[in-house]
């Protein structure tokens, strides 16, 4: 009794302990009720101001709603609250961070799509007719069940001259086929429409002729089998519909240019009537006997005059059994009506009629467009009054697309443009206007829709294939961050969120421990063009020195500081117009931003004066003749830049003025500073082109024939060569170099080494021989830099293993034991820097790291990475993999967790374990594995592969990826022989024997047999069907064994004895013949 009284308590325990565990992971905004939000609110308007400050705020939590915090949990929501960073909380504020928490509590905000419906460039192709193709159709290939797909069969394409192509669903061209007339013999007619029947393997086409021919395509024929003609009027659409049960009547729907609408029924068993007849090759009859049943196989129903004008499309409402027609006619714009015409007849009037329509079977939806230039989406049940109405084409709508079950609406307006609307929201998601003019200004088109690749065929002129929010298969990716590249990828240890701003202009806020998206800045830089607002790449971005902001640069030479936590945008800056943001450096109080300006441009944080006289931006000198392309600052000492043409200026961050001045081509010559300017020369005007591609371009041809506002004279080093850009432009200083080549002034030299990347180690203490700066260069090294004044470069050290690669980004941890760098071909490589040219030396216990690292474990046959190491013994390469398909442009580092993020061209941000195991990607569409906050992931935790890696990975990216541990494969050989010997017997009832094996097993002690002699007696198992002997022996099959020829010596000798053998027994027949007789004889 007692112990099931402890059992219950430990039960109640464990459930209240979870009850609070769960109350306290919930957020403010889902721990206040309504009469609390009152309170709350007469507890700010009863002081005078109306503000709370951190303890004030704390106790009316506790007082009201009995809400209790740890210290730091509530300073950081202090913080998270209090947007003015002034200490004191307004009312406003508070109110609006509990809507900022509904806002990230919402799945469809988590789960929005970042980029367009529409986002793929179009694919054009040529549509290999003489005319414009007027019809677009599937032919798909049916299953045994009678059942289909939309990723199995063939496209067709028609033009009115009669010409058919058969595409594949990658629209490659198979074959062309035509369908004529067989009466006409001078002057083909127009066809006007196309449509496929595959449950009996024919084609149809209907013509200006008044006729409908249909073609038996089965075994690749396309042969004329039935031609119905003499038609009221001209088909000029037309809808097939069939079942999988081959017992119900399949319907071919036409619309005619009467108005009317025909319903031609036949059963497709055996192929119904277009089975082939032997002696009747061709079928050719009048319409009229087949509209009164006197053709056996088919049956028609009539619906004459539905519309005043001619039916432009028809289709078949399945789940209703009606079909659905419309016309540019206005009574009777759209009609819905029951074949058997048991039903009613819905009828939608529209007042300039409908041009086109869709609808959608599992939502019962129904949308129309027309010359009107709206979208109309209807209940098919009601049919008085539309559910919503989309306005915002300037021309008619030809052609309408509804996806995701009637959730999204693509309409096609007769002028090409495409319009993407949220039917739920009713609003507009996306205007698409880039349809390419190939297509012909004045041409009509037609549209075809593949809902498994979702896909959109556009015919007219050309083809034009266009992808319809595409869906990413799971095989093949794991989802993208952002909608184009992630330039940058930060943690902020202060609220352990990650932040990543990409080249289509989005800042996402992410929670790295559950995947969950929480927020979105999008379009957060734009500049106007042509009045139009456009999205500026974002290309640098830091955090304040509090962690508290967030201060971006992007691609037009604007920056902007942003509280990330509201979205909001506090403040807007800017270098030069036209000059790319490199680089962003925030200290307490000052904003440094570098870019292709080629200086430093000094802003004040609190928006104040940050020149003398009041100015805005404050420049430093410009010491650089090229583009700055990275930056790195150790604060409060140093400020490293560095260029394309791979000049490196350190920088006193308490002064501004540069101390030392290298090249890293020649890193031991070191160029001398002069202080100088001299008054004949005047400060160079920048003028660049603007935009990415000009400011690259305009790189190599920039180097010659400038003037630089800041003299430099040559190095003191003698033996060090000047950089090219410091060559004297005068004859006697070229006459008194052997080593310089007389050129025109006009041609380009090679530009140096460009710099991609710095890194401070700022654990480290400031020493001549410690190795402080790292510097990555354009030929895939390392530089080892110490930034003390008497210091310099110590040495450098290879970081990649493929040729043409190089180092473009790079982090390390808190205590610089390791750094992580990042390539172009997508490596991360993880270093042991402990040890590594420090001021004192450190003990370094490698097997430690092997247990960490399982890259360093041994390997049978060593991969390029370790090779390419293996006679650099420092620093440590502890690990290397494949992280992405394309360059890696960011890495950060978590420091608690030991995870390691990063970020890359192709779209996506991921995170590694320190050991490099993958543990996921940010935004993908797979379910996530919940990370604990500031926790290592251990073994326990279930870890994946990239599928993008997983199909073109090594066997070291594997090994990192696995921990070590592979999975055996088996051979396709191996498979094939297990498959052989696996056995079909029950081992339910017995063993393979038919019998349980007994004590003693070998393997617990081994008894020899007692030896017998004699004949054993063997007595098999019948209590199987069969007695399974052999089944398990491998035995080649039975074949007829070749004789082989007598010799002719014995082949004479046992003819002799044959003979022999005959005579003797003919001569006993003989006596044995005569007894007998001899016998009678007696008696």
């Amino acid at each position: 009794m007692s112990s099931a009284v402890s059992s219950r308590r430990k039960k109640i325990q464990k459930s209240t302990a979870t009850e609070v565990k769960n109350v306290e992971n919930l957020g403010l905004h889902d721990r206040l009720e309504e009469h609390h939000l009152l309170k709350i609110y007469h507890a700010f308007i009863e002081r005078d101001p109306p503000v709370l400050d951190r303890k004030q705020l704390e106790k009316v939590l506790h007082d009201i709603a009995k809400i209790t915090y740890e210290e730091n949990e509530f300073e950081i929501l202090f913080v998270r609250i209090n947007i003015k960073r002034d200490g004191l909380v307004t009312w406003d504020e508070f109110i609006s961070h509990l809507i900022l928490g509904f806002q990230e509590k919402e799945v469809s905000i988590e789960f929005q799509s970042l980029e367009p419906p529409i986002f793929r460039p179009p694919r054009l192709l040529r549509s290999n007719h003489r005319h414009p193709v007027n019809r677009i159709t599937f032919c798909p290939t049916l299953k045994l069940d009678g059942s289909y797909s939309y990723a199995d069969g063939s496209y067709l394409t028609c033009s009115k001259d009669g010409v058919i192509n058969y595409w594949s669903l990658d629209m490659q061209l198979d074959r062309t086929v035509q369908s004529t007339c067989p009466e006409l013999k001078v002057q083909q007619t127009w066809v006007l429409d196309l449509i496929c029947l595959p449950d009996v393997s024919v084609v149809c086409t209907s013509s200006s002729e008044r006729d409908l021919r249909f073609y038996d395509t089965s075994a690749r024929k396309f042969e004329l089998r039935i031609m119905i003609s003499s038609l009221e009027d001209a088909v000029c659409c037309m809808h097939y519909e069939f079942s999988q049960d081959v017992n119900e009547e399949s319907k071919l729907i036409l619309g005619d240019m009467g108005g009317n609408v025909r319903v031609l029924m036949f059963s497709p068993v055996g192929r119904g009537p277009f089975k082939s007849q032997p002696g009747i090759p061709l079928l050719h009859v009048r319409y009229e006997p087949v509209g009164k049943g006197l053709v056996s196989g088919f049956r028609v129903v009539e619906f004459k005059s539905l519309h005043t004008d001619w039916v432009r499309q028809v289709s078949y409402y399945k789940s209703l059994h009606c079909f659905v027609s419309c016309a540019a006619c206005s009574k009777a714009a759209v009609i819905m009506k029951d074949i058997t015409e048991s039903k009613g007849t819905y009828l939608y009037k529209i007042p300039k009629g409908a041009w086109c329509f869709e609808i959608s079977e599992k939502s019962h939806v129904i949308a129309t467009g027309g010359p009107d230039c709206l979208v109309r989406v209807w209940n098919p049940f009601v049919p008085n009054k539309p559910n919503a109405i989309f306005l915002g084409h300037h021309a008619g709508i030809v052609a309408i697309v509804l996806q995701d079950s009637g959730k999204k609406l693509f309409s096609l307006a007769k002028d090409k443009c495409i319009k993407v609307w949220d039917v739920i929201a009713q609003t507009c998601l996306q205007t698409y206007t880039s349809l390419p003019p190939e297509l012909g200004e004045y041409t009509d088109f037609t549209i075809l829709y593949n809902p498994d690749n979702r896909q959109l065929l556009l015919g007219s002129v050309m083809i034009v294939v266009l992808h319809l929010c595409p869906k990413q298969s799971g095989e093949h990716t794991d989802g993208n961050t952002h909608s184009l590249g992630v330039s940058v990828v930060l943690y902020n240890p202060l609220f352990k969120v990650v932040l990543t701003c990409g080249l289509d202009s989005f800042i996402i806020v992410w929670d790295p421990w559950n995947g969950r998206r929480m927020s979105v800045v999008k379009e957060a830089h734009t500049r106007l063009l042509h009045g139009e607002q456009i999205p500026v790449e974002i290309t640098a971005a830091t955090f304040d020195p509090g962690n508290q902001l967030l201060l971006t640069g992007a691609g037009d030479g604007s920056l902007k500081m942003w509280n990330f936590n509201t979205g909001t945008c506090l403040r807007n800056m800017s270098i030069e117009p036209g000059c790319e943001i490199t680089s962003v450096v925030w200290i307490q109080g000052r904003i440094l931003a570098i870019g292709w300006n080629r200086h430093i441009t000094e802003f004040a944080d609190s928006g104040g004066a940050a020149g003398p006289g009041g100015a805005f931006a404050k420049p430093w000198d410009t010491r650089h003749t090229e583009d700055v392309l990275c930056a790195a600052a150790r604060i409060p000492q140093t400020l490293a830049t560095s260029t394309y043409n791979g000049e490196l200026v350190l920088w006193r961050l308490e002064t501004g003025q540069p101390y030392k001045r290298y090249n890293v081509a020649n890193p031991t010559g070191r160029i001398r500073i002069q202080h100088k300017i001299e008054k004949d020369e005047k400060p160079r005007p920048h003028s660049r082109p603007t935009g990415p591609a000009a400011g690259r371009a305009s790189r190599s041809g920039s180097i010659f024939g400038r003037k630089m506002s800041v003299t430099t004279k040559s190095p003191v080093s003698t033996a060090a060569t000047t950089p090219t850009s410091q060559i004297s432009s005068s004859p006697q200083a070229r006459a008194r170099r052997i080593s310089i080549v007389h050129v025109p002034e006009t041609c380009v030299p090679l530009r140096g080494l460009a710099v991609h990347s710095m890194l401070f180690l700022s654990s480290r203490k400031m020493r001549p021989a410690t190795a402080t700066l790292l510097v990555a260069v354009e030929n895939g090294s390392i530089q080892v830099w110490s930034h003390h004044p008497a210091g310099g470069f110590i040495t450098s050290f290879s970081a990649i293993h493929t040729a043409g690669d190089y180092v473009i980004s790079m982090a390390t941890d808190r205590d610089n034991e390791y750094l992580f760098t990042g390539t172009t071909a997508g490596y991360i490589k993880t270093w042991l820097m402990k040890g590594f040219y420090p001021f004192e030396q450190e003990h370094v216990c490698m097997p430690k790291y092997r247990l960490i690292f399982p890259f360093m474990w041994k390997d049978l046959i060593e991969g390029r990475a370790k090779r390419a190491n293996r006679n650099q013994p420092k620093p440590v390469l502890l690990s290397s993999h494949k992280a992405h398909m394309m360059p890696v442009s960011g890495l950060s580092y978590i420091n608690e967790a030991k995870i390691l993020i990063s970020c890359s061209a192709d779209c996506s941000a991921r995170m590694w374990t320190l050991g490099g195991r993958y543990l996921g990607t940010l935004g993908t569409f797979k379910p996530w594995i919940p990370i604990k906050i500031d926790t290592p992931p251990g073994e326990g935790h279930e870890y994946k592969t990239p599928p993008d890696i997983f199909r073109m990975a090594s066997s070291t990216t594997f090994k990192v990826y696995m921990g070590g541990k592979y999975e055996r494969r088996l051979t396709k050989k191996q498979e094939q022989q297990a498959e052989q010997e696996m056995t079909k017997t029950d081992l339910s009832k017995g063993s393979v024997y038919g019998k349980r094996l007994e004590a003693p097993v070998l393997g617990n002690y081994y008894k020899l047999p007692e030896r017998t002699t004699g004949r054993h007696d063997f007595t098999l198992d019948t209590s199987f069907a069969y007695i399974p002997v052999y089944q398990h022996l491998i035995m080649p099959a039975p074949c007829e064994m070749p004789r082989p020829q007598t010799p002719e010596a014995v082949a004479a000798l046992r003819y002799k004895k044959e003979k022999l053998i005959a005579q003797r027994a003919s001569r006993g027949s003989l006596r044995s013949a005569y007894s007998v007789y001899s016998s009678k004889v007696k008696y």
